[in-house]
């Protein structure tokens, strides 16, 4: 599966988990819950070892083990396949990410057109597909009822069956993505490809979860296991799915949201004056925010209106308003005609509870709270 990262601080942090290395520079990481994935699968696949290979006793285990490190192998091929035409395609990955759910390739962005993530999509399964059609001509070929043989069986099953899985259409499967660049190249409007694929992925997660609680109904330990299993799988489609929604909706009140408009009145005032004289300018003036400037007029700090309210009354005559501001450089300051997606990721590159905002001649605009971005994304 694909999707944008979230970008919160440096793009390449990768999250816990061991590091296996790189691929195009973006980490690959084994998450610590794949283990519990490498678990369930040497318990469920050590009794058909036992079947197929007279003989092999305690050993089964230690061959279950193997096939579920090749099936985790399996799933990091399919990821790299993804990362492998995202980069053809001019999209970088930030992490690849293997769990006990699935892998996860998590791109810098979307690709910009739909063929490119259509592309990106597809390659991810069809790389299944193909392991599959190898391990069944190599179980064709192994003489029966050896280890080799069973392993290349289970191969082929496996990867048949998370290809084709991955192909239903609905997101975050890799099918979802293929539909929702089919919605979009046919409508050329993008929001109805996500929504499509969106609630085509809650149908998937509804029909999945259905399959799962007919396997708990029945007598058998192993197929209960499976049901569970399938739950799982089908609570993080739906949950995916509901996600995805919510993204597309505020992806749609992104335009709206601007620096200018959400620009709080601001008093300027140098550093040394009385936090308490600060204060008292500012009400008087109906201002928001308070931006500390030089003997130049120039802003060097934004006063912290958390560090004001957490300061005593009492306390406010004896310090000066700088020691309750952060310090800025010119790098830090807003242009007031910053908006939608431009203005998200300028605040996502240096978090902080307030910014200077400044107009084209760089006079100061006023002050920019991200509680009060916070409220018009949540509007």
């Amino acid at each position: 599966m694909t999707s944008p990262a979230p970008r919160t601080g440096d793009a390449t942090s990768s999250g816990s988990g061991l590091r296996l290395g790189y691929f195009f520079g973006a980490p690959v990481i084994v998450g610590p819950s794949w283990l519990l994935f490498l678990a369930w699968i040497t318990w469920q696949f050590a009794p058909i070892v036992a079947d197929a290979v007279p003989g092999i006793g305690e050993g089964r285990y230690l061959v279950s083990a193997s096939f579920g490190v090749f099936l985790g192998l399996s799933v990091l091929a399919h990821e790299l396949a993804h990362v492998a035409v995202a980069r053809v395609v001019g999209v970088p990955t930030d992490r690849i990410v293997l769990t006990a759910l699935a892998g996860h390739s998590a791109l810098r962005r979307e690709p910009g057109r739909p063929h490119q993530m259509f592309a990106v999509a597809v390659f991810g399964p069809l790389t299944n597909i193909a392991i599959a059609a190898a391990a069944w001509a190599a179980h064709r070929a192994l003489p029966p009822h050896t280890v080799a043989s069973v392993l290349a069986a289970g191969l082929a099953w496996t990867n048949g069956i998370v290809g084709l899985y991955n192909l239903l259409p609905g997101l975050p499967l890799d099918g979802g993505q293929m539909l929702r660049s089919l919605i979009w190249a046919i409508t050329r409007k993008p929001r109805l490809g996500v929504i499509w694929g969106a609630w085509s992925g809650r149908i998937v997660g509804g029909a999945t979860a259905f399959f799962g609680a007919y396997l708990l109904t029945r007598d058998d330990p192993q197929a209960q296991l499976d049901g569970l299993w399938a739950m799982l799988i089908a609570a993080m489609l739906i949950f995916s799915a509901g996600t995805t929604l919510r993204l597309q909706a505020l992806r749609e009140r992104l335009p709206a949201l601007s620096a200018r408009t959400l620009t709080r009145q601001a008093l300027s005032v140098t550093g040394d004056v009385p936090l308490s004289e600060a204060v008292r300018r500012a009400q008087e003036a109906r201002a928001g925010g308070l931006v500390v400037i030089d003997g130049y007029g120039r802003p060097t700090a934004v006063v912290s209106e958390a560090a004001v309210v957490a300061t005593p009354e009492s306390r406010r005559p004896w310090i000066s308003v700088s020691s309750v501001a952060r310090q800025i450089s010119p790098a830090d300051l807003l242009p007031a005609d910053l908006q939608g997606e431009a203005l998200l990721e300028r605040l996502r590159s240096t978090p902080a509870s307030e910014y200077v905002v400044v107009g084209p001649d760089g006079e100061i605009y006023g002050v920019l709270a991200a509680a009060d971005v916070a409220a018009a994304l949540r509007a």
